[in-house]
């Protein structure tokens, strides 16, 4: 006799023994760790892409909502002093660009730089570019016939206003945005020039209000490229070209919006800018926010996130390892219970069988028949559907086995068994062997239509067997069907007995007139 070898007798378990005997359970559990693994890095990386481009959008919002309030900061600086351009130069031109016309203005100008703070100054200059009136008041004198934007208007006969590159104001000292405008006499010929100053300090406000981080930047150009303002200021690049710039670039090849990752010309700092062209004037505004400083706390939580996964990683790792251990003792273990279990599982399975089953013929016994007929008709009693049973019974069986004896008795149970069981087709049905030469068919949700055509299948099927019995009037071995629906309800209960006593009374009815055929019934409505 052969000892059994225990668990406890092999060893400490290793992971190798499962290599060596192929388990399934290493082969899932490896799927699983690499799907872990994978899933863990798949987690990461789109953690990592999507935070970078929520991060990306919030910055392009960001942008995109600065460079619009420096926008409409600036359209309604120079829409008020383009309105006030033309409201002097009509006045100038209705009652002459004098000395006299001057004297009469000059206090008009005084009040309206003080109502508007944007406003530096306010000038009324001569065909020659002497001062006429200014917003300072009297005693000022000056002559700017060399200033870029009188020296256009002499030469051009445009009369809008023109937005020139910021100066350094005669008058005051500070840096100023001229917007001048051409004067006419009555003859069309040139008869001066009027200018607004808008002080770049009014600028330069709303620029340090802005939250641009340490190397953001913000800037106001003309369409041409010529810089106006630059945030942060510096003097010596105002005037600046840069119409080669990225930006202007963009500009001229996308249109008067746009957001975009662009390198500047001046510090060569790439940064998400946001450019916006004002309607009416040939002015373009901007906001950058520097790449560094939109991706700096992102870059942080990046690597925290990338750390965290990888101290996952190596905890999956531990945990694999120690399961691998585990199914190695569990495989030692199981070694020895296997046999013992397939044994148990095979006699329960036999049990399961014998319960169910009629032993000579291998349809439903009559414990499982009892069993699902009451089940059916309580689940009809819950839905309100039709039952049908039908119960049978082979013609003339006891003198088929007086004459032919108890062997082909049995022989011919099993061919009737059979013709049965291929005549039920479907899954919810049962057919069994009630007792004897007497079998039944269970039919739930099947109305007395259904069932009659299902009897009838059944007879004709046994007849088609043509097995001989002389002491039957038709000459082979023929049944004889009862079919009885039963439809209960909350207010009608029906019982096994109930509906066997009907199908049983039915079945008796086709062997009283005559045998080998059904009997059916319609159930009460």
């Amino acid at each position: 006799m052969h000892a059994v070898k225990t668990a406890a007798d092999a060893g400490p378990p290793q992971p190798d023994d499962l290599h060596s005997h192929k388990r399934p359970a290493l082969i899932w559990s490896s799927i699983a760790f690499f799907s872990m693994c994978a899933l863990l890095l798949g987690m990461t990386v789109w953690i990592v892409w999507s935070s970078h481009t929520v991060r990306l959008r919030e910055a392009g919002a960001t942008t995109e909502n600065m460079a619009r309030a420096l926008a409409s900061q600036a359209y309604m600086e120079l829409e008020v002093a383009d309105v006030m351009l033309e409201d002097i130069a009509e006045h100038v031109r209705n009652e002459g660009n004098n000395d006299h016309t001057g004297e009469r203005l000059e206090s008009h100008l005084v009040q309206l730089s003080r109502n508007i703070v944007e406003i530096a100054g306010i000038f009324i200059f001569d065909s020659q570019g002497d001062w006429l009136a200014t917003s300072a008041g009297t005693g000022q004198e000056g002559n700017n016939a060399d200033r870029d934007y009188f020296i256009y208007h002499k030469t051009h006969k445009q009369l809008g206003s023109r937005i020139s590159a910021p100066v350094l104001s005669k008058s005051t000292g500070k840096w100023v945005l001229p917007v001048s405008r051409r004067v006419e006499s009555a003859d069309g010929s040139f008869a001066g020039v009027v200018l607004v100053t808008l002080g770049l300090a009014s600028f330069e406000r709303i620029y340090d209000s802005l939250n641009l981080g340490n190397t953001g930047t913000a800037f106001f150009a003309l369409d041409d490229g010529t810089l106006i303002y630059r945030r942060p200021f510096q003097p010596e690049i105002i005037g600046m070209d840069i119409s080669s710039g990225a930006l202007l670039r963009a500009y001229r090849e996308k249109g008067p919006v746009g957001t975009a990752m662009m390198t500047a010309k001046v510090d060569e700092i790439e940064r998400l800018y946001s450019y916006r062209h004002l309607e009416r004037f040939p002015v373009i505004v901007a906001a950058g926010l520097s790449k560094e400083d939109i991706f700096a706390e992102w870059q942080r939580l990046s690597i925290q996130i990338v750390l965290a996964s990888l101290v996952a990683g190596a905890a999956l790792l531990y945990l694999f390892r120690k399961l691998m251990l585990q199914f190695a003792l569990r495989d030692r273990i199981e070694a020895s219970l296997r046999l013992a279990t397939a044994e148990l599982q095979h006699a329960n399975a036999d049990l399961a069988a014998h319960a169910s089953q009629d032993g000579l013929t291998g349809l439903a016994n009559r414990r499982c028949f009892d069993e699902k007929l009451a089940d059916e008709l309580h689940r009809a009693q819950r839905g309100g559907h039709d039952v049908s049973l039908i119960m049978m019974d082979v013609d003339f069986f006891k003198k088929f086995n007086d004459q032919y004896g108890h062997v082909a008795g049995d022989a011919c149970l099993q061919a009737v068994a059979g013709a049965v069981a291929r005549s039920v087709g479907r899954e919810e049905d049962l057919a069994a062997r009630y007792g004897g030469e007497e079998f039944a068919v269970i039919m739930p949700q099947t109305d007395a239509a259904g069932a009659l055509q299902v009897a009838e299948a059944i007879r004709m099927a046994v007849e088609a067997l043509q097995i001989a019995h002389a002491a039957s009037a038709n000459g082979v071995v023929t049944i004889s069907l009862g079919a009885a629906t039963l439809r209960p309800s909350q207010d009608r209960q029906a019982t096994s007995s109930e509906l066997i006593r009907q199908a049983d009374a039915l079945l008796y009815q086709s062997k009283n007139s005559g045998r080998n055929r059904v009997s059916s019934h319609m159930p009460p409505a």
